[in-house]
């Protein structure tokens, strides 16, 4: 191991760090339902969990969130300025000024609009009236301004699941269970058309003329109406189940259960192009048109932006679910396993994701090799894909076929020279992948060297050493091997955890192993003769995985309960603990200067080291305290009681302030002199100093000063503002208890004098 100071590769000396901060997070903020475009179109309105957030397009991060953890929202719609949310708990439509400040209460108000939950929501072209659709069939119309119910129309049978409103007429279109589109005249507050044609829910409609709407349902058709009459033209089918519709550049764009999007030409009838969506024909689950193109949405909240010639231009990922692996990509990117057959490559400044699609099952590993600019994933697919860096963006050159079982673990070797991929499975074996001669070029070649049967239960993680020598396996039976890896020869075994290890790493600097297990414990290796050196207990639950930081002299670790810990490898010792996460933390990647972490709670943790930066502020502080202390001496030396009474409550030092008091109350006029004082104190000072009273009352030594104070407090006229401040209630109920003891003592006292001087006045009549 690492002993004393530790030097980089420039000679400089590395500080232990022993301080982190969130810097940044990767956040979830779309999980599913309801999702609406601002008319502006720079912000998307989101469901996410129980709460509506929005996101800003251009960075794709949450920029204000609404709601509370106990009444959920279900539906939502709004405008520029205004967000409407329909809440399934308290039955509640609450209004939110979306835009408003930090200081600003973003909650306008909040009313009953239906006895029953609301289903679905919209505003109207000119942002003044809001409809609204409910579970008993039952459609309300709001005017958003004075706050009243304009309109109120029954007929349709079951839930309302759509509601619309015409973009240049007065007329509201809604659909429920009954499979009928409704038209509502908003002008007579009447029933002008029942639209009989489809045979399954609408879910969507669009006009592409006043007089013309084109309805999608689940039945596979779409149907063009003639909205002025009420008649059926025509009927297109579609072959797919449409999720979402839109315009886009006088073509009609369909999406669906296939995850293809179709633009449909109406005048002929046929699909001019037909994109597929590049989540592996991801189902599509809503579908709005966006500046020139559209935006897409699919079932595992993707949201993909697509030109005018339906090409994807930008993704959002709304959630990532559990996020199982970090590593690093190419320059200035991550590389993420989460749990979905996708591999998300981040911006690490801008965190603009990008999909990489190539598994049919979930992807449980990755790793990448910088020099070569190569990354590697293993998948439950049971193969290992290889993939290439080339112009800012990855393709797939090879793949790894050979595993019986979900390939839990790979790693990449490190030396530039020799490159070859190490494989774990839960087939229980170790494979070793290489180009065809060992040549770089030869990638797609890549074949299986040797395969060794490793251990007797699933291998959850495999490493090789920064020599590329050796290779260590954990598995759940408990132990970690050390294999040589020329050859897949076993040259050691790890024993010792009492649960399967999830986790094991190679020292940068030295010949020792770390493992982490699920018996709560971290473990340090000796290489020479595979005992164990070290052992780092302090976590509560299973340790998911473990990393080598500042150069080997300390280890950070993640754990099932969230917490990640910073450990000092000579002493053993928890440096710090770092909580983020509310949700077991599985990936993790520690740098020199930060570490990233993900969890199940879809959260991508960005932790800085900010342990330079407190020290500085420590010695900072000491330096001005240091100076405010000689500054409170040179007052008192000088004389002036006042100012050393106002700094001594400043700088928190409550038995310097006593001594400053009694100094004052020495004083022929002590009393009022701190009484006036008193007068000029703010309400912070005030609570302050009553806290130092209630200190000073608790040592009989002090309780004069103290009594003489506080009498002075409640002599001054910031007594008005006493009964009305909550957070001096404490020391009020402090002083109590030991001014009552006081009290008795001294009662106690007098009582025994007066009899003292009753008896000395006896004895002295007796002698006369």
């Amino acid at each position: 191991m690492v002993k004393g100071k530790i030097y980089n590769e420039s000679g400089e000396e590395v500080k232990l760090k022993r301080s982190f901060k969130i810097n940044k997070k990767l956040e979830p903020f779309y999980t599913g339902g309801d999702l609406q475009l601002s008319p502006d179109q720079n912000f998307l309105f989101c469901l996410c969990e129980n709460f509506v957030k929005v996101v800003e397009i251009s960075t794709g991060q949450a920029v204000h969130c609404f709601g509370n953890e106990e009444d959920a929202a279900v539906t939502i719609c709004g405008n520029n300025n205004v967000l409407f949310t329909a809440h399934r708990a308290s039955l509640l439509i609450k209004q939110w000024k979306w835009r408003s400040s930090g200081e600003e209460e973003p909650l306008v108000r909040s009313f009953k609009a239906h006895p029953v939950p609301v289903t679905s929501m919209s505003i109207d072209s000119t942002s003044s009236l809001l409809g609204s659709g409910a579970t008993d069939g039952v459609v309300r119309v709001w005017d958003i301004e004075n706050n009243y119910c304009t309109h109120q129309f029954k007929g349709s049978k079951g839930v309302v699941t759509l509601l619309q409103f015409h973009p240049n007429k007065l007329q509201l279109f809604s659909s429920a269970d009954d499979l009928l589109i409704k038209v509502w005249n908003l002008e007579t507050s009447t029933l002008i058309h029942n639209l009989k044609g489809h045979v399954s829910p609408v879910t969507s409609l669009v006009f592409p003329t006043d007089t013309t709407m084109i309805s999608g349902g689940r039945d596979k058709v779409l149907v063009t109406w003639d909205i002025s009459s009420g008649r059926l033209k025509e009927t297109l089918p579609v072959f797919e189940v449409i999720e979402g519709m839109a315009l886009c550049g006088g073509l009609v764009v369909t999406a669906g259960d296939k995850g293809v999007l179709r633009a449909w030409d109406k005048a002929t009838n046929k699909c001019i192009v037909q994109q597929e969506s590049p989540a592996l024909k991801r189902e599509f689950v809503n579908l709005v048109p966006y500046k020139c193109g559209v935006l897409a949405v699919t079932f595992d909240q993707n949201i993909l932006i697509y030109n005018k010639e339906l090409e994807v231009e930008k993704n959002l990922i709304g959630y990532n679910d559990e996020i199982i692996d970090v590593k690093p990509a190419m320059e200035g990117h991550l590389a993420l396993a989460t749990n979905s057959e996708q591999i998300r490559i981040i911006n690490s400044d801008t965190l603009a994701t990008t999909v990489l699609s190539g598994h049919t099952g979930t992807v449980l590993s990755i790793d990448t090799n910088i020099e070569h600019d190569l990354l590697a994933s293993s998948s439950k697919d049971n193969t290992v894909i290889i993939w290439k860096c080339e112009e800012g963006s990855y393709r797939q050159v090879a793949t790894c076929t050979g595993h019986t079982s979900a390939v839990s673990g790979v790693a990449w070797s490190h030396l530039p020279e020799n490159i070859f991929l190490v494989s774990v499975s839960s087939d229980l074996t170790l494979k070793l992948w290489q180009p065809a001669k060992g040549n770089i070029q030869k990638l797609h070649k890549t074949k299986c060297v040797y395969t060794v049967k490793a251990h007797e239960k699933d291998i959850n993680c495999v490493t090789v050493s920064p020599n590329d020598k050796f290779i260590i396996t954990g598995s759940l039976d408990k132990t970690a091997k050390v294999w040589s890896a020329d050859k897949g020869n076993l040259l050691g075994v790890l024993r010792g955890h009492k649960r399967g290890i999830w986790s094991a790493r190679f020292s940068p600097v030295d010949q020792c192993v770390l493992t982490s297990s699920g018996d709560a414990l971290v473990k340090l290796w000796r290489l020479s003769d595979y005992s164990c050196i070290r052992t780092y207990e302090g976590h509560s639950a299973s340790v998911l995985n473990c990393q080598f930081t500042t150069l080997g002299r300390q280890v950070v670790s993640c754990c099932a309960d969230g917490l990640i810990k910073l450990w000092d490898t000579q002493t053993s010792e928890c440096v710090t603990t770092l909580d983020g996460h509310t949700d077991k933390c599985w990936a993790l990647m520690a740098t020199e200067d930060s570490i990233i972490s993900g969890a199940a709670d879809s959260l991508l943790c960005f932790w800085r080291d900010v342990t330079a930066e407190e020290e500085e502020e420590e010695i900072r502080e000491e330096q001005i305290q240091s100076e405010q202390q000689q500054e409170l001496r040179n007052l008192l030396f000088d004389g002036k009681l006042a100012a050393a009474f106002a700094l001594s409550l400043a700088l928190n030092m409550p038995y310097k302030c006593l001594g400053v008091a009694q100094k004052i109350l020495e004083l022929d006029d002590g009393s009022c002199q701190l009484r006036d004082l008193i007068e000029n104190l703010q309400i912070d000072q005030i609570e302050s100093l009553l806290e130092y009273i209630a200190t000073w009352n608790t040592n009989s030594k002090h309780t004069i000063i103290a009594q003489n104070v506080l009498f002075a407090l409640l002599s001054s006229s910031q007594n008005q503002s006493f009964g009305s401040n909550s957070k001096l209630r404490v020391h009020w109920e402090a002083l109590i208890p030991y001014t009552e003891r006081h009290f008795e003592r001294l009662t106690k006292l007098q009582q025994q004098a007066t009899f003292l001087q009753y008896t000395w006045d006896r004895m002295k009549l007796s002698e006369v």
